[in-house]
This record gives C-alpha cells, sequence and structure tokens, in this order.
C-alpha cells in the first residue's frame, strides 16, 4: 500500500497566529449617556461645533507660537482680525454657549476596565465604565477655547485703551474706534457670562 509522505511542518506554521487587538476609542461621555439617545444627539452636536471651533483656534495658537514680534507689536496687535472674528460669532444668538453644561466642554472622566473572571465556558470578559476624573482635562477644548479667544480679546481690548480711541479706525476717527471698543466690551462681558455658567453647570 502506498503511503503519502508529510510535509515536515515549520516553525512558521507551527508559531500560534498573533492577532492584534483592536484598541477601541471610547468617549466616557458617550458612555455615561448610553440609552439616553436626545442627550447622545445633544452631546454629538456639541462635539461638532467643539471641533470645527478647536480647527480655527489651534491655526491661531501655532500663528502664535511662531510669532516674531517687531519692535513693539504684539501678536493681538497683528491677529486683530481673526481674533475678533472669532469671538463675534462665539457671541452670536445662533448658540448660547452658557445653556452648556460643563462635562460636554472638557472632560470629566476616563476610560477605565472592569476585569471579569472566565465562568461556565465563557471567555473572560473586560467591560469598559467611566472613571471621574479629580482634576478635568481639556477634553474636547470647547471649555478651553472660549477662554482662550476672551484671553486674546482682553488683551486687545487693553492695547487699545493704551493706543487711543482711533487706533482701530483706519482714518483714525476717535468715534469709530469708541465704538469698535465698545462693541468688544460686550463680547468680552457675554463671554465671560458663557464662561462662569459652563463652571458653574454640573446638571446631568
Amino acid at each position: 500500500m502506498e503511503t503519502s509522505e508529510e510535509e515536515p511542518i515549520t516553525e512558521e506554521q507551527n508559531e500560534t497566529p498573533k492577532v492584534d487587538e483592536e484598541i477601541v476609542e471610547i468617549d466616557p461621555v458617550d458612555l455615561m449617556l448610553h440609552g439616553n439617545l436626545p442627550a447622545q444627539i445633544r452631546y454629538a452636536m456639541i462635539k461638532g461645533v467643539a471641533e470645527a471651533l478647536d480647527e480655527k483656534a489651534q491655526l491661531l495658537l501655532e500663528a502664535e507660537s511662531n510669532f516674531e514680534p517687531q519692535e513693539d507689536e504684539t501678536f493681538a496687535e497683528i491677529a486683530l482680525p481673526e481674533i475678533e472674528a472669532m469671538a463675534q460669532v462665539l457671541t452670536e444668538d445662533w448658540i448660547d454657549f452658557s445653556k452648556l453644561r460643563y462635562w460636554e466642554t472638557c472632560q470629566t472622566a476616563e476610560i477605565e476596565w472592569e476585569e471579569y473572571p472566565a465562568e461556565n465556558g465563557q471567555p473572560a470578559q473586560r467591560v469598559p465604565y467611566a472613571r471621574p476624573l479629580e482634576d478635568a482635562k481639556e477634553g474636547n477644548r470647547l471649555l478651553a477655547n472660549l477662554e482662550q479667544v476672551r484671553n486674546w480679546l482682553e488683551q486687545v481690548h487693553h492695547l487699545h485703551e493704551q493706543k487711543g480711541m482711533g487706533w482701530v479706525s483706519p482714518h483714525g476717527c476717535p468715534e469709530d474706534g469708541q465704538h469698535a471698543y465698545d462693541g468688544r466690551r460686550v463680547c468680552i462681558e457675554k463671554l465671560n457670562q458663557s464662561i462662569d455658567a459652563i463652571r458653574s453647570n454640573f446638571d446631568i
């Protein structure tokens, strides 16, 4: 009877295949809002706004880090149009940032994993849960960027006071400058109100 020779098992074939574990990024807030569809939709929209704002803010932050002043120039002076445009958009009536909750605008928890040993032939399980942080992190940077824009705007405002009311007017007109000054002061007040309201709103 013919016998077939078996091919020798190579070291490669004998090796157990390595499977890379997929690292799933979980937003702690999404986990906490599980089962609450309206809250999930609201938070998804807030994250979208936060992402759009952060994209613009990061451009200015990068420009500020690379800024090399000439004589007495400041970054606030050079980036005046961009700073005021961002502040204007953030204080218009299309959205009321003062209604946002603190935990929606920064990171107040992080994901931890609970290990459950194997039982009754079932494989071991790892279940995620949200662990509160003692000190909040920037997270989606919505609150951090609101504060950053407010800080930039205050720098512009102080600069305006130093250089005189006609500073921002193309014709050096004090009346035009005063109008811009008053409008900017209102923006700063609105931003401060929103920031204070967010920092004191811990509602679920």
